[in-house]
């Protein structure tokens, strides 16, 4: 509890006399130096963060790096550690005076002259420390000390890569709002033209409790303009605000010192001199960007066109032949000959190409469409189907397959077949009808000779009395007549 701490010792020689504000890093109060009676500011460093060393460690670690900065705009670190009881401490020289937070409190802008050279000082103090390469990484108002016109900073050795304990939103940079803060020079451009901003007009340009609030407003709409809160400003002022909290860290100053030299010539007056610097500081990165691009680009274009035009080399000349390697020459070279004599043909017209297509499809008998001169009745079997009949007209359309005439013999699957052998011996031959009926035949059928391993079946006698001849069965060819001789049974005449 603060109560706890106000008149006891710190570190056996620095005795705490009162609050001045309080701080989540560190509590700061107003005392003295036991031994020399000399006033001092001491931070004192919460009893239940000390608890956790890494708080505490935390808390030498800023105090260490703001100590190695000097400067008559920085409330400067003379002694820091950790007492025997367990106490982080920092102590400072002596403020006085009010916070800079306690004194736009009101919501009351204050005189241009003077926010200018508040806003000055605070860049000159935070510009020597940019030297020693230390952030503050969290400046704001309730971060500077003014009295007598005199402004002092201090809490710098923030963690560039943390938003710190207690930092106000509202001052803090885009890139230290997102999901990986970081904070740089830059950053600090952005907290100090907010501050500069609030100076002016009473209001900071976009207020909220957290910094996701903080930003969204920043993503959403840009800073309402010096003009709708006051008209009494120099119209130099606006361009260098604007400059300094642009959200893109690249259109912003880029260093302190440049920040703080326009500022010094807006406060001390020399309007035009700031008027030309602020032009440069706000499109000084840009145009020093183009520059350098177009400069790129017309070496890069110089150098093509040297390599290309004026070093043409020559394959012929560079590369070195293998003394052992033979020439390769593709198996068919391209001659263009083909190409050149269709390229001579005439053209022909539509008429012409009509005729010749016409043409094609009027062939000779007995010759296929495609012109070959192939006969597909040249064969003695069927020819393939559509093949053209010979002496028919060509008509061009496939000719239907005409089977050679003759007699057709109809076989009984179910019955014997009249050409094969009978059980009596007797084979019936089918001899062609005899259209002369004055010629007798001269000569008599042989009978068929059976093979040698064939099996020989016994001929029948021969009966008294004839059997009846078997009636026709119809739908089958008879056969003609025959007379058998008395004993061999072989046909002796066919009628």
């Amino acid at each position: 509890m603060i109560e706890d701490i106000v008149g006891k010792l710190v570190a056996d020689k620095y005795r705490i006399e009162s609050l001045i504000c309080e701080g989540s890093a560190g509590d700061l109060f107003a005392g003295k130096h036991e031994i020399s009676d000399k006033p001092v500011t001491i931070m004192v460093l919460p009893q239940a963060l000390a608890i956790d060393a890494r708080w505490s460690k935390k808390f030498i670690d800023a105090a260490r790096s703001a100590s190695s900065v000097s400067h008559l705009n920085i409330l400067n670190v003379t002694d820091f550690g950790t007492d025997a009881k367990g106490v982080s401490y920092a102590v400072f020289e002596p403020a006085s005076g009010e916070t800079l937070s306690g004194l736009l409190a009101d919501g009351t802008a204050i005189d241009e002259k003077q926010a200018l050279s508040f806003a000055h000082q605070i860049a000159s103090g935070v510009a020597a420390a940019h030297e020693k390469k230390i952030i503050h990484a969290a400046l704001a108002p309730a971060n500077v000390f003014v009295e007598n016109d005199t402004a002092k900073v201090y809490g710098f050795g923030g963690d560039p890569l943390d938003i710190a304990k207690g930092a106000d939103p509202r001052y803090l940079a885009p890139e230290q709002s997102n999901a990986y803060p970081v904070a740089d020079e830059r950053s600090e451009i952005y907290s100090l033209g907010i501050m500069l901003y609030e100076m002016l007009t009473g209001v900071v340009p976009y207020d909220g409790a957290t910094a996701a609030e903080v930003l969204k407003k920043q993503n959403a709409e840009p800073a309402p303009p010096l003009s709708t809160f006051r008209r009494d400003l120099h119209p130099d002022i606006e361009p260098i605000l604007l400059s300094a909290i642009a959200l893109d860290p690249e259109r912003r100053y880029q260093t302190m010192t440049a920040f703080a030299e326009d500022l010094e010539m807006l406060s001390t007056g020399k309007v035009k001199a700031a008027a030309a610097t602020a032009g440069t500081g706000s499109k000084h990165n840009i145009w020093q960007t183009a520059f350098i691009a177009l400069a790129g680009i017309t070496l890069l274009a110089a150098a093509l066109i040297y390599f290309t035009s004026v070093r043409k080399t020559d394959p012929t000349a560079q590369l070195t032949a293998d003394a052992g390697s033979l020439p390769v020459q593709p198996i068919g070279p391209a001659t263009g000959a083909q190409e050149e004599s269709l390229a001579k043909l005439p053209e022909m017209t539509e008429a012409e190409i009509m005729a010749a297509s016409a043409g094609m499809m009027e062939q000779p008998p007995g010759t296929l469409p495609g012109g070959d001169g192939y006969n597909a009745w040249s064969g003695n079997g069927a020819p393939p189907i559509g093949a053209p009949v010979p002496g028919a007209p060509a008509t061009g359309m496939p000719q239907p397959y005409t089977p050679p005439g003759g007699q057709t013999v109809v076989i009984d699957p179910n019955g014997g077949s009249q050409f094969m052998p009978q059980d009596s011996g007797v084979i019936l031959v089918p001899v062609p009808a005899q259209t002369d009926t004055n010629t007798a035949p001269t000569t008599k059928p042989t009978p068929n000779t059976p093979a040698a391993n064939a099996t020989v079946k016994p001929t029948p006698k021969p009966m008294a009395t004839p059997p009846p001849k078997a009636p026709k069965t119809t739908g089958k060819p008879q056969p003609a007549d025959t007379k058998k001789s008395g004993t061999d049974g072989a046909p002796d005449e066919v009628q």
